[in-house]
């Protein structure tokens, strides 16, 4: 670790691996996780000043020009200026599909479903 005899970090590693159920894994068929965790010295230093603009958002941007929607400067929506091209009604991928005879069938039984489900709701 950084500190009084400079150099850099030497991660260290605890004994005992401990045995973690994987991606459809029960934790007994043999799926191991190993956790690496390291970390470096560092010196805080008191702001008060800081720390209450920090805690009163000061250091935010409005989004988009929007001043209700605030987001940090580093934030990366702040890179999405125009999502048009992601919104549905613009896609031209499935714009010319028709529905077969059962999909349709299919679909009108789900609308139904969906109906029930918000009488209930």
């Amino acid at each position: 670790m950084y500190g009084a005899g400079g150099g850099r970090a030497k991660p260290e590693r605890k004994g005992g691996v401990k045995e973690e159920a994987g991606p459809g894994g029960t934790g007994t068929g043999g799926n191991r996780v190993e956790l690496l965790v390291f970390g470096y010295a560092c010196k805080l230093f008191r702001d008060d000043e800081r720390a209450l603009a920090q805690e009163q958002g000061q250091h935010l941007i409005p989004w988009m020009g929007d001043p209700k929607i605030l987001i940090d400067r580093y934030d990366g929506r702040g890179h999405l200026h125009d999502l048009s091209a992601y919104d549905a009604e613009y896609a031209t991928w499935n714009r010319d599909y028709q529905l077969s005879e059962e999909e349709a069938r299919v679909e009108a039984l789900c609308d139904e479903e969906r109906g029930r489900i918000q009488k209930i709701e």
